[in-house]
């Protein structure tokens, strides 16, 4: 059934994505009125699948928005999915929106759309020599849900990448909070630090927390920018970065501009995990 053309679920049935139309007037188009969440799949599984399927559920009360399916029949459709796109390894993109609204206001009935697409990759050679980030005085949005609305996440990429930065982080009132699309940790010795409020709760950053828990001392707190000179080491966390090691944030470097130890560490772990099998949910 696989085409050039991936296929992806649209409110009732599955057809090729050119068939996935939401009018002008959708209220998530024209207020980012619309939440969403994102994973990948490993072994053909999809990684960690109940952990974003019940985030998502739990976005979508939070902004007033039913989903017309119930997660068994959202699980289901995953599954269907890439099942019939055949890709070597699939990411996958729920998203419901608030509907075609009346007055560009008020929400309507609420489109639900899958997608699936051959899995995202980041450089393996970011794995090997670490990433640069750019801090911005800043902070996302009710960070603790998934919205659609990353307006000025996008310009702050927009502007910094070309200039050698890999992500942005969001320092507000001095206290760092997230990257615009990943969560950020901090090694000092054996201790593991990460911010605790005001960031969206990743999935990859609460597995590596379960995981590291067993070699380092956690700590999750509020992390005061200036601290950062203190820290012998960082990484960023997400579902398309896994476990991604940061040399430097602005002009202060960690473990002398190279990837440390204990990140490798850290990164093994994680790896190690994915190719347990010990998450497959059937």
């Amino acid at each position: 059934m696989s085409t050039n053309q991936p296929y992806y679920f649209f409110n009732n049935k599955i057809v090729q994505k050119s068939q996935v139309l939401i009018g002008v007037d959708d209220i998530g188009f024209l207020r980012s009125y619309a939440v969403f969440d994102y994973l990948k799949t490993y072994f053909s599984e999809p990684f960690h699948l109940t952990d974003h399927i019940n985030r998502f559920y739990n976005s979508a009360h939070l902004i007033g928005v039913d989903i017309p399916l119930k997660p068994t029949e959202i699980k289901e459709i995953i599954y269907e999915l890439i099942k019939i796109n055949l890709f070597p390894e699939s990411s996958l993109r729920i998203i419901v929106t608030g509907g075609s609204s009346p007055d560009g206001k008020l929400p309507g009935k609420p489109n639900l759309i899958i997608g699936c697409e051959p899995r995202n990759e980041i450089p393996k050679i970011y794995y090997a020599t670490g990433v640069k980030i750019k801090s911005i005085k800043d902070y996302r949005e009710a960070p603790e849900i998934k919205t659609v609305n990353y307006t000025m996440a996008i310009k702050y990429l927009k502007d910094f990448q070309p200039k050698g930065f890999f992500e942005v982080l969001y320092v507000n009132n001095n206290l760092i909070t997230e990257c615009t699309s990943s969560n950020i940790f901090f090694i000092k010795g054996k201790k593991l630090l990460t911010p605790k409020f005001e960031i969206l709760f990743g999935i990859t950053r609460k597995i590596v927390l379960t995981l590291a828990k067993e070699h380092f001392d956690v700590e999750e707190r509020d992390i005061y920018f200036h601290e950062i000179s203190d820290f012998d080491e960082s990484f960023i966390t997400s579902t398309d970065k896994e476990v991604l090691p940061v040399i430097s944030i602005d002009n202060q470097e960690f473990n002398k501009g190279q990837v440390g130890n204990h990140t490798k560490f850290i990164m093994r772990l994680f790896q190690d995990y994915v190719e347990s099998k010990i998450w497959f949910e059937r």
